[in-house]
């Protein structure tokens, strides 16, 4: 056997063995280093604890956490603590750095050890409801209602004008029927608000996570609980058909006419809405449509008449293009056409056009050539004074000239 041959039989056989030690390191970890428990506790909208415990024929030298929640793109990822022998822990603040309410989250951890190898454990998922409520749940296909106060014939009704909804809704837009919906339904706007993390916007009442299928609404008790229960459920239901169907372009629909179709799937409809436009019009501060293309604002008045023009606009749309036309619009959207360019391609006419027909057919009439009932009864006090005098001093001088005829005829 020459010289060079036996050369690179060496080199080959150290080249093996340095793999197979590599493989037995590896293996090692792999197998003496599993994340064998991992654990969560939370207080919902708080705190949440992230511990696991590892097992290791090495200490374990440092430890990351990732954390992922369902339907979101960004990854979290935070240095964990570690504690001899081998206990991982990690606390967030969920007050400043929230997770997704009603959404499964995923976690994981990459551990490191002395030697310098590292591990990637297995994902472990957990699903962050709000466990500050003792919820009680009623199903009926494809809704499951859950709720916390209120009796078992409340949880019906719920149910009940979800299903109406549906039917409503596919009157209004051939939508397919919805796959399963968890509504969460909140005694209250401010037991809510934490669960949505609107800080500032307790204007709203209603919210829905479409690509969860969520549907979060307070429903407080009284008077007008099945009335709130009949715009308030409908209207979040719409937001999830559309987005069933529409997928990732539903991001896509303008502002204005995704809560124009809400308002037009509740069923009893909202009065305040006509009262809002014309007081807008009367004071000359109506919104133009497509500025409400990307959003609403913030503050409560601007939302309030942005939600009533929206409505009352998409109204008018399907009043006069009919379903047919809607489809179009929304078949443009969810082909990635833009705002205005979408209008024009289905309806035929700009956005800003359709907005002034729109006032000018529903809204014809100055709401300044009413005379507000003060200033009515003025007028009719000066009608009495100026016409009603004249006349009683008339009748006065016509009896007294009765009189005399009389006497002069001698009758009694």
């Amino acid at each position: 056997m020459n010289l060079p041959s036996i050369f690179w039989r060496i080199v080959f056989s150290l080249l093996l063995a340095v793999t197979a030690l590599g493989l037995q390191s590896t293996n090692r970890v792999q197998a003496g280093a599993p994340v064998v428990e991992a654990n969560v506790q939370y207080t919902f909208g708080r705190q949440i604890d992230f511990s696991a415990q590892v097992t290791a024929d090495l200490p374990v030298k440092d430890a990351m956490i990732f954390v992922q929640s369902q339907g979101e793109t960004q990854t979290s990822v935070e240095t964990a603590f570690v504690t001899p022998p081998g206990e991982i822990t990690y606390s967030q603040d969920l007050s400043a750095r929230p997770l997704r309410a009603f959404a499964n989250i995923d976690y994981w951890f990459k551990i490191g050890f002395e030697d310098g190898t590292t591990f990637t454990s297995d994902h472990f998922t957990f699903f962050y409801a709000d466990n500050r409520f003792l919820w009680q749940t009623l199903e009926g296909k494809p809704f499951r209602v859950h709720w916390y106060q209120g009796d078992m014939a409340f949880a019906q009704g719920v149910l009940d004008v979800a299903k109406a909804g549906q039917a409503h809704i596919q009157e209004i837009l051939p939508l397919p029927a919805p796959i399963e919906i968890n509504l969460y339904i909140y005694a209250s706007m401010e037991e809510m608000q934490t669960t949505l993390r609107l800080a500032g916007q307790i204007w709203v009442a209603g919210h829905a996570d479409p690509d969860l299928r969520i549907i979060v609404v307070a429903i407080p008790a009284g008077p007008e609980q099945h009335l709130i229960t009949e715009q308030r459920v409908p209207h979040e239901l719409m937001h999830i058909m559309l987005y069933q169907v529409m997928g990732n372009s539903y991001a896509n629909l303008p502002a204005w006419l995704n809560e124009g179709f809400a308002s037009m799937a509740e069923l009893s409809f909202n009065p305040d809405y006509n009262i809002s436009l014309e007081d807008a019009i009367q004071e000359d501060r109506l919104i133009p449509i497509q500025s409400l293309c990307p959003k609403f604002p913030v503050d409560a008045a601007g939302a309030s008449l942005s939600y009533a023009e929206s409505a009352l606009f998409t109204f008018y749309l399907y009043r006069t293009f009919g379903t047919s036309g809607l489809e179009t619009l929304v078949a443009n959207y969810a082909n990635g056409m833009g705002c205005e360019q979408s209008v024009q391609s289905a309806l035929g006419k700009p956005l800003t056009e359709l907005q002034a027909q729109w006032i000018k057919n529903d809204f014809s009439k100055p709401v300044s050539d009413s005379k507000p009932p003060q200033e009515l009864g003025a007028w009719f006090i000066l009608l009495v004074i100026v016409i009603g005098i004249p006349f009683g001093l008339m009748l006065v001088s016509l009896r007294k000239d009765k009189k005399k005829i009389v006497k002069g005829a001698g009758l009694k």
